[in-house]
């Protein structure tokens, strides 16, 4: 009998839990079955690319293990990518999740304070980098 899976800690449950692709500002309906993304993935995606987190960073604030983070990072790389390439529709749901304070889960984990300086650094950099693809 297999155990029961934990909960993730995630820091944000996103109000947006359908995506479509869209051509000439007409939904793209394509009759192809479509993805779902859990909010734990959804999570690696938002700490990993947005915020800036390592895996192991992820992981402490997720209170799971890296290996358990590399796996739902690359499996919602791979669901993103079927967005973009195959135009098939995104829903977010589902997990086992309880929803934390970011700045809060940040402290209960116990990041130092160089490990919150990277973190800052690297999110400046990421905005940064969003702003000059704009």
């Amino acid at each position: 009998m297999p155990r029961n899976k934990k909960f993730r800690r995630i820091g944000y449950l996103s109000s947006l839990k359908h995506f479509v692709p869209v051509q000439n500002h007409n939904i793209i309906n394509n009759n192809c079955e479509p993805v779902i993304l859990s909010n734990e993935e959804f999570e690696t995606i938002r700490l990993i690319d947005y915020k800036g987190y390592t895996q192991v960073e992820c992981s402490k604030s997720m209170n799971i293990a890296r290996t358990t983070v590399q796996q739902l990072y690359t499996d919602a790389r791979y669901k993103l990518s079927l967005l973009l390439l195959e135009g098939r529709h995104v829903f977010v749901e589902g997990g086992r999740v309880e929803v934390f304070d970011d700045e809060s889960l940040e402290k209960e984990v116990g990041f130092d304070e160089q490990a919150m300086y990277r973190m800052r650094q690297r999110r400046h950099r990421n905005r940064q980098n969003r702003n000059n693809l704009n």
